[in-house]
């Protein structure tokens, strides 16, 4: 009850207006038939609109370490009607996906609660089809008493470059229209592929 409580409410601050979660859905460009990893899905918010986008064709995982973050996940797909949505346990050193099975691993405030997020994101670029994207949006840091700066939720964006060039990735696109945040693109930095 609590736990479903907690998620509704973290999809209630995803939605809200200045979150940016509309731009942000336009600017991942996702298409038709494409599979989509929804790492440290939480409360889910992003997973229907990204299976939307993507349509029967394609494919969302959700991904969370929480299994009653996943029934939540699950449960609210399904009334929804999204057949193209399904769950996946995340272990702290990764994710179990298939090798080559995504287009895009969505990371949105996952970042800083990583405890070893090189050997995390290593994990992923297995899963990366060729010409795969990394998309990684976490707190910048700031100053006052807000849970985000109090609770150190927040990682430099020079120190997310550092982690993600060391897993073997190279930067592709950075934005910068989410206010406290950062937001950069990630491609396997072994891909030639200009997909």
């Amino acid at each position: 009850m609590l736990t479903n409580i907690f998620l509704k409410m973290l999809n209630r601050e995803a939605s809200s207006p200045g979150k940016g979660a509309k731009e942000i859905i336009e600017h991942l460009n996702l298409t038709e038939g494409k599979a989509v990893a929804d790492i440290g899905s939480g409360g889910g918010y992003f997973a229907p609109a990204f299976a939307r986008k993507v349509g029967q064709g394609g494919k969302v995982f959700a991904v969370d370490s929480k299994p009653g973050y996943l029934d939540f996940v699950k449960r609210n797909a399904k009334a929804a009607g999204l057949s193209n949505v399904a769950v996946v346990a995340a272990g702290s050193n990764g994710v179990p996906l298939p090798e080559a099975s995504i287009d895009l691993a969505f990371a949105r405030n996952v970042f800083h609660h990583l405890s070893d997020p090189g050997r995390y994101f290593q994990s992923i670029r297995k899963a990366l089809k060729p010409g795969g994207r990394v998309v990684i949006i976490d707190h910048l840091p700031g100053k006052g008493f807000a849970f985000v700066h109090l609770f150190k939720h927040f990682t430099p964006a020079e120190g997310i470059r550092k982690t993600m060039e060391s897993a073997g990735y190279r930067l592709s696109q950075s934005f910068d229209f989410l206010k406290g945040q950062s937001f950069s693109v990630w491609k396997d930095s072994s891909d030639k592929s200009r997909a």
